[in-house]
């Protein structure tokens, strides 16, 4: 397989980054227009916006945290020329499931579909790194 392909599951992670940016950015937008003190912003100190903002928020934070190591593996893997149909097909469920996840986190926030999601694209990631080590060794 040509390791270029590994550019699509990571160029589909930074996309759904890039989403959820807009997202968070039109949610702070609505709540000021409804209201919301805009100062909050400055300093995040005071009343708390809506929960729809908070929500937009911190997945916002959360897709610059457990993806670093999704990002490492797939640089990793290009780098080493290990690309293969396994940490492909890995690396793309990975980006689905985090999708789903974000789907979950923007929509009706359900925590245990929210958890279940998550763990899951956790427990992918252990895999792209398991099966990183296990070919390069």
């Amino acid at each position: 397989m040509d390791r270029e392909m590994m550019l699509l599951p990571l160029f589909g992670q930074v996309l759904l980054t890039f989403y959820v940016g807009v997202v968070a950015r039109l949610r702070r937008e609505k709540a000021v227009k409804e209201g919301f003190n805009w100062r909050y912003f400055k300093t995040f100190e005071g009343e708390k916006p809506p929960r729809y903002v908070l929500q937009a928020d911190q997945h916002l934070v959360n897709l610059f945290e457990a993806p670093v190591l999704f990002f490492a593996a797939g640089i990793l893997s290009i780098t080493l020329e290990t690309v293969d149909i396994v940490i492909f097909t890995l690396a793309m469920l990975y980006v689905i499931v985090r999708i789903w996840h974000a789907r979950i986190t923007l929509t009706n926030n359900r925590l245990l579909w929210r958890a279940r999601s998550f763990i899951a694209s956790c427990w992918i990631l252990l895999m792209i790194w398991v099966w990183l080590i296990y070919i390069n060794f």
